[in-house]
């Protein structure tokens, strides 16, 4: 694939930039000690953000539309596919956090969908029988009580690319090039960039940055490079992700149910309306054995749908009435870094190269949104010299993210994935679920259930 610059001014990180003795290039910059420093250069060093996901992409807005000196480089070695349903449904903590960049969420909900509502239900061979269930009215103005945003990793980075591109030259997202080691003194970071093998782009590049953020995800190579472990569990079953058509809503399915049962347990959730004489497009997950192989899943897909999906997912005719598109299977894990800020390298983490949690209680991108909205306020504190001490503010930073992420992400979302497990055969097996299980209970009596903040406020921070 070729290397592609998104950029609206004529400051590009190309090899033509390079200076032909060291291979370094033109685009390192020098300010004080706060933003990097570069020898007699009197412009700002760059903040370097390896991965164009959808975390990476935020934080480098957040960044880009502030008033720090520091122009903003996202490096991303694929191309974006508007395609990808990965992450496809953002829960309302995100909502305050989203709100931070001008009209963002007003777009995001335009270019996609709202949830009209969620429900905890039995699987298909106890009845498919719904234990607590909330709508959601999604009319009127504001997001106060409405549903979960509904939209896929793919169209939520093209949303972030082209607002990106809009900043004259604030920011730069190179497409086709990755980060592959790096070098950190007291004052910058020496960052080597190269280009993938399908690139056009020819040759590695050096560039000087102030800072260097991590967000490329769980398989992180400069997490590696640093000797981070992810530390935690793999939990007892691999998920597999299934993306599909079919008619749930004809069946009496909310856009979001969560199926409970030792065996059969699983999510099935809407991702896009009907559109173009085609039904929705859904999400069907559920769990294997841990270690099944591929093969063994693709074989066994229709057999374990059957039993996921109403009248075993067939038409009146009793015709298959489902066509499966996607099959995707990955680890559910608990793991989360040390530490996410690291003083000698100058390289923090956010998202997905922090911490990994399964899916079941939806707060994995949220949670990585949350480290890129807070880490804004912190960079933003240090590179336009106004933090009373750089280093203790960006370690206290990495304190509050490894709590947040410990009590407000995790528990929940361990609870979540065990009480998808639960044997909720009989009513008194449901009354004693509703009776022990907050938030079942809670949603079955109507009450409002009001998640912990999934943010870090930056001003209560040591070193603010």
């Amino acid at each position: 694939m070729a290397a592609t610059n998104i950029a609206t001014s004529g400051h590009t990180l190309d090899a033509s930039s390079t200076n032909s003795t060291n291979g370094t290039s033109d685009f390192s910059y020098g300010f004080s000690h706060t933003n990097g420093t570069n020898g007699a250069n009197t412009k700002p060093l760059p903040i370097v953000i390896a991965g164009g996901g959808c975390v990476g992409l935020f934080l480098a807005l957040l960044l880009a539309q502030s008033d720090i000196p520091n122009k903003v480089v996202v490096i991303e070695p694929q191309q974006p596919d508007p395609m990808s349903t990965r992450a496809m449904a953002h829960q309302p903590p995100t909502y305050p956090i989203l709100s931070k960049v001008q009209g963002l969420l007003p777009e995001l909900v335009k270019t996609g969908s709202l949830s009209s509502g969620l429900c905890f239900r039995t699987s298909v061979e106890t009845g498919s029988k719904v234990i607590a269930g909330k709508t959601f009215d999604n009319s009127g103005e504001g997001m106060k009580e409405k549903g979960q945003l509904l939209l896929p990793q793919g169209k939520f980075q093209q949303v972030l690319m082209k607002r990106l591109a809009a900043l004259d030259g604030r920011a730069e997202v190179r497409l086709g090039t990755s980060v592959t080691s790096f070098k950190a003194t007291p004052s910058n970071i020496s960052i080597q960039i190269t280009p993938e093998a399908s690139s056009m782009q020819l040759g590695d590049e050096s560039v000087e940055a102030a800072y260097l953020i991590d967000a490329s995800g769980a398989h992180s190579t400069i997490r590696k490079d640093l000797g981070i472990s992810l530390e935690g569990e793999t939990l007892d079953a691999q998920l597999v992700a299934t993306d599909l058509y079919f008619d749930f809503h004809a069946h009496g399915f909310y856009d979001a149910n969560f199926i409970i049962d030792p065996l059969n347990y699983g999510l099935i959730g809407r991702i896009n309306h009907a559109m173009d004489g085609k039904p929705a497009l859904w999400r069907v997950s559920y769990g294997v054995p841990i270690g099944e192989s591929e093969d063994e899943i693709n074989r066994t897909l229709d057999e374990k749908l059957r039993v996921m999906m109403p009248n075993e997912g067939r038409n009146d005719n009793g015709e298959i009435a489902y066509k499966v598109v996607r099959v995707a299977p990955y680890k559910a894990q608990q793991r989360l870094v040390p530490s996410l800020y690291h003083h000698d390298a100058r390289v923090c983490l956010v998202g997905d190269a922090a911490h990994l949690t399964n899916p079941y209680a939806g707060l994995g991108l949220a949670s990585g949104m949350a480290d890129a909205s807070s880490l804004s306020e912190v960079l933003i504190r240090v590179l336009t010299g106004q933090a009373s001490d750089d280093e203790k503010l960006l370690s206290a930073w990495s304190d509050a993210r490894r709590r947040n992420f410990l009590d407000t992400v995790d528990k929940p979302s361990r609870m979540a994935y065990k009480r998808v497990k639960a044997d909720v055969s009989t009513e008194e097996k449901i009354e004693e679920l509703m009776s022990k299980d907050p938030l079942v209970g809670a949603l079955k009596k109507g009450m409002p259930v009001q998640p912990p903040s999934l943010e870090t406020k930056g001003e209560e921070l040591e070193g603010w």
